[in-house]
């Protein structure tokens, strides 16, 4: 072995329901404290101290489509995207899907299930060719007691979970315009290309939209193109650019003060 280098452990799909799940990939050769340095919970442990922690992490490959985890599954690793994008959704009793969110490189999921020792609670799919390391539970729940910088940062990732649970749980009752713009401000927010300006990439269908908030495609096609009428969003190749995201904002805002007007 080169000095400085650690052979990761590949997952060679001994695991059930690796028939699911992405083909292991070929033995990779990586520094140990780059493979979760980009990894938000852990961008404040040590060093050191991450070396020891990837030294146990499994990486595996799933290409665009393919199923990760699925809704009830056993499983409880806790999963870091190293490369791609992944989505959480759950189905309908009718068969409808319900995206929660798209996780990013440097996003994590399977936390509560490695808490509360329980099945999984929603189904995640690959949006994208990616790359995954996973975590034994016990060994994730054992780095996060014995290294304060994770386990605060799990903690507030929790909290975050619960505040964002909440706030849409209250937006159900408001006008679907406005769940719209507040969907478009938390995407804008990801994407930040300077103090005002965000970009939105790629695309997003108006399906999955749709699907994030409980209402229909058409509803949102007519709310896109409303705002770009108004120079709030604009078209890009492949992208939506907002020019200032205080003007989506505003108009967001006034949506709900109108409704609370009327009401």
């Amino acid at each position: 072995m080169r000095t400085g280098l650690l052979s990761v452990q590949i997952d060679r799909g001994e695991r059930r329901q690796a028939d699911r799940r992405g083909p292991a990939t070929t033995r990779e050769m990586a520094r140990p404290e780059d493979i979760l340095a980009g990894i938000d919970l852990f961008r404040q442990v040590a060093p050191a101290q991450r070396v020891q922690i990837a030294r146990q992490v499994l990486l595996r490959r799933y290409t665009a489509g393919q199923l990760v985890v699925a809704h009830h599954d056993p499983d409880r690793d806790v999963y870091f995207v190293i490369e791609g994008r992944v989505r959480v959704t759950l189905f309908s009793e009718a068969g409808r899907e319900i995206a929660f969110r798209d996780l990013e490189a440097g996003e994590t999921f399977g936390e509560l299930a490695a808490i509360d020792r329980q099945p999984r609670s929603a189904n995640v799919v690959a949006l994208a060719d990616t790359l995954l390391g996973s975590l034994d539970p016990d060994l994730f729940l054992g780095a996060a007691l014995h290294h304060p910088p994770l386990g605060e940062a799990l903690l507030r990732k929790l909290t975050g979970l619960v505040r964002s649970l909440s706030e849409r749980v209250y937006e159900f009752g408001l006008p679907v315009p406005v769940r719209i713009g507040r969907e478009l401000v938390r995407l804008a927010r990801r994407g930040m290309i300077s103090e005002m300006a965000a970009r939105i990439r790629p695309v997003p269908k108006h399906a999955e939209i749709a699907s994030r908030i409980n209402t229909h495609r058409e509803a949102v096609s007519r709310t896109l193109a409303q705002l770009q009428r108004m120079d709030i969003l604009r078209r890009g190749q492949g992208e939506l650019l907002v020019p200032d995201i205080r003007r989506l904002e505003a108009w967001v805002e006034k949506l709900e003060l109108d409704r609370a007007h009327q009401g």
